[in-house]
């Protein structure tokens, strides 16, 4: 977003709004401005030399070597562009004929592909291959939103979910439509045979289930297709301001950009053909039999009751507990035989329709939220030989309720990229067996450089002692819970102990597994890793002592969280300390304005999962009422039977509740079981089993 012309050569610039603002500059479109040219140093404190700055953040006591003065015509104003603003300030524009390059200079290069499909990332591979390019970084991000990813993406571990859901929610559909003609056909059983009787064949008894299918088809795909478009337009129209407010989309703002619905001609073919197939699939059974019955069959019904009279039997129990009428209920579930079957295999796909898809829903939450399960607020770095000094700075903020180091390290553990044999961790012996499958996946390794303090509170909160940590090898506190859940399973056995593994294959920073602590709710260390994630504790002097010992010393940072209840408040004014003192090369970042992306793809993402569990629950209940009022619509000369002999109102409803609570305790132990296992089977496949 800008006003203006991007700059064309390198004597033109854009200059940001936010720039010319906060300097009270009078700078504007067309104006020629004079800029100092020169490097910026910073004096290393081990050596006293000048250290050139090539780029961050301005720090207080930094020194500027001024080279020279050039003028430059401002041909264009940005507006908060997310890629510009806070990073470069000014854009220069760059003349490519002018370029040269010396035979052994270095050269940093954007690739873009042409197309980005499911082959783009092999294709990235090749060009690596062919070029032999040594370094290089993939936008994994953007590849995984065109399904580009590899085997080791966000997507492809919520692909097995997603998959398994359409397919309970197909086979819900289909049961749902097919026991409604399945009722439908044993209600027209006469009506059928009669039509036999007057000659109809086969063929055309089967085309009239089918005619009756395209009919309601025929009205309910438009109704649904409708229905679908005017529910997301009013979710849009709820959210979709506050999509691009929070800056979600990048360059995106109310004044160029508003959300429509658009509905692509593909998308409802696809939608026509998938239904179409849905009540295709759902009819063929019902068809194929009434096309089978005969005049007779008609008279005498005989396929809808298959039982002999020993089978009636019922229980003692049931005749004590629920009385006479409860017997009769029982029974009536047996008399109705396969009628019985389907109501009771509907209840069972409602209950595991449901169940399953909440449990998806869930877990896709709680994917989210995991990366925001920080317990402070704002992060700041500073030179590692100036944390006292900055500590001591800290303390005079009244807003800061407590500060701590949350400097950590991590690595991505699974069976692709670590050898089982060479790393302790993922070594399955060591796992217990509950979590014998946890590396099925990516999981992250954490180790949190703590301070003394802290680390040595930690070990006497475990009755560990301490002083062992503090020698001439660097040891380390492994948390035996990934889940966060106080006397939760644990995940390894004490072979574990002993173990050690290295930094980036470097022989001098191997850390020892030592040993297991508790997690605890209330100590901050125990919250510093997302769930799911293993997490490592080792004192920070033994970290830069030992692990460390060989860094350059202005490559030594110390990293600060800081809790705090105001948290712009207190960046601010943490930021002009950084100004006005000099703490090395430092940073401040606001930790909830940062997540605000974040929280609010959260809450759309709440929108729509919550949207589609009240679908799920309409299907569900849809389905349910479908069937138990269907049954008891073809039951009425039963019903007024028992009344003749004389079955009270009272006694009759009592009839129709136990009958539906015995349809209900038959469908549930199955149902359940197989939700568990469904949900459990979608836990696996993002590698986040737990019992």
């Amino acid at each position: 977003d800008y006003d203006g012309k991007i700059p064309q050569n390198e004597n033109e610039i854009a200059v940001e709004q936010s720039l010319i603002e906060k300097n009270n500059l009078d700078w504007k479109i067309g104006d020629t401005v004079k800029i100092p040219i020169g490097y910026r140093y910073y004096t290393d404190p081990e050596t006293g030399e000048q250290v050139r700055i090539i780029s961050g953040n301005y720090t207080g006591t930094e020194t500027f070597e001024r080279t020279g003065e050039k003028e430059y015509k401002i041909t264009a104003v940005l507006h908060d562009n997310p890629a510009t603003e806070g990073i470069c300030s000014i854009i220069q524009g760059f003349d490519s004929s002018k370029l040269t390059f010396e035979a052994d200079q270095t050269v940093q290069a954007y690739i873009e592909l042409k197309d980005v499909n499911y082959q783009s990332l092999e294709s990235i591979k090749s060009i690596i291959n062919d070029y032999g390019i040594k370094e290089f970084s993939i936008n994994e991000k953007y590849l995984q939103t065109a399904f580009s990813f590899d085997q080791n993406g966000i997507l492809m571990d919520l692909l097995p979910m997603i998959i398994i859901v359409l397919v309970i929610i197909i086979i819900a559909s289909v049961a749902l439509i097919y026991n409604a003609f399945a009722m439908s056909l044993s209600e027209r059983v006469r009506y059928l045979g009669m039509l036999a009787s007057v000659g109809a064949t086969r063929a055309q008894k089967k085309l009239s289930v089918y005619f009756e299918g395209a009919i309601l088809g025929a009205v309910g795909i438009p109704t649904g297709i409708l229905s679908g478009v005017l529910g997301i337009g009013i979710t849009l129209k709820a959210v979709g301001s506050k999509i691009i407010q929070t800056g979600m989309l990048n360059g995106v703002s109310d004044s160029n950009m508003q959300m429509e619905v658009i509905v692509p001609l593909w998308a409802i073919m696809g939608i026509v053909a998938f239904s179409v197939i849905t009540i295709f699939i759902s009819l063929f059974i019902p068809s194929r039999k009434a096309s089978k019955i005969t005049p007779i069959d008609a008279i005498r019904q005989r396929d809808e009751i298959k039982l002999k009279a020993k089978k009636l039997k019922s229980s003692r129990l049931i005749r004590k507990v629920f009385g006479y009428e409860g017997e009769l209920a029982h029974k009536n579930l047996k008399r109705n035989g396969r009628k019985s079957k389907v109501i009771t295999v509907s209840i069972a796909l409602s209950v595991i329709l449901f169940l399953s898809c909440n449990y998806f829903c869930s877990l896709f939450s709680m994917s989210i939220e995991m990366e925001s399960q920080m317990p402070y607020q704002i992060q700041v770095a500073v030179d590692y030989a100036r944390k006292d000094d900055f500590k001591k700075a800290l303390e005079n903020i009244p807003e800061i309720d407590d500060f701590y180091s949350v400097l950590f390290f991590y690595e991505k553990l699974d069976e692709y990229n670590v050898e089982k044999e060479n790393h302790p961790i993922v070594n399955t012996e060591n796992l217990t067996s509950t979590y014998k499958n946890l590396f099925g996946s990516t999981s992250r390794l954490y180790v949190n450089i703590i301070d003394d303090e802290d680390f040595n509170t930690l070990c006497k909160n475990n009755a560990i002692d301490s002083s062992k940590y503090y020698g001439e090898d660097a040891r380390a506190l492994l948390m035996n819970n990934i889940s966060h859940k106080e006397n939760s399973s644990k995940v390894f056995n004490e072979k574990i102990l002993g173990t050690e593994f290295s930094i980036d294959d470097i022989e001098s920073s191997k850390i020892k597994i030592e040993d297991f602590v508790k997690y605890d709710p209330d100590f901050y260390v125990c919250s510093l890793n997302p769930e799911k994630s293993i997490s490592l504790y080792i004192p920070v002097t033994q970290y830069y002592g030992i692990v460390q010992n060989n860094a350059e010393y202005y490559d030594k940072t110390y990293i600060f969280g800081i809790e705090t209840e105001q948290h712009a408040k207190v960046a601010e004014k943490i930021q002009s300390l950084m100004d006005e003192n000099d703490f090395g090369r430092s940073y401040v970042s606001d930790y909830v304005d940062n997540m605000q992306t974040m929280n609010a793809f959260t809450f759309v993402m709440q929108v729509f999962i919550y949207g589609f569990i009240v679908l799920i629950t309409l299907i569900t209940t849809a389905n349910i009422i479908n069937t138990i009022s269907t049954g008891i619509a073809m039951r009425k000369k039963e019903f007024a039977m028992l009344k003749s002999v004389g079955v009270t109102p009272k006694g009759f409803r009592k009839i129709i509740s136990l009958e539906s609570a015995f349809y209900g305790l038959k469908a549930l132990p199955i149902s359940l079981l197989l939700s568990i296992g469904i949900s459990y089977g979608m836990n696996v496949s993002v590698g986040q089993s737990r019992i």
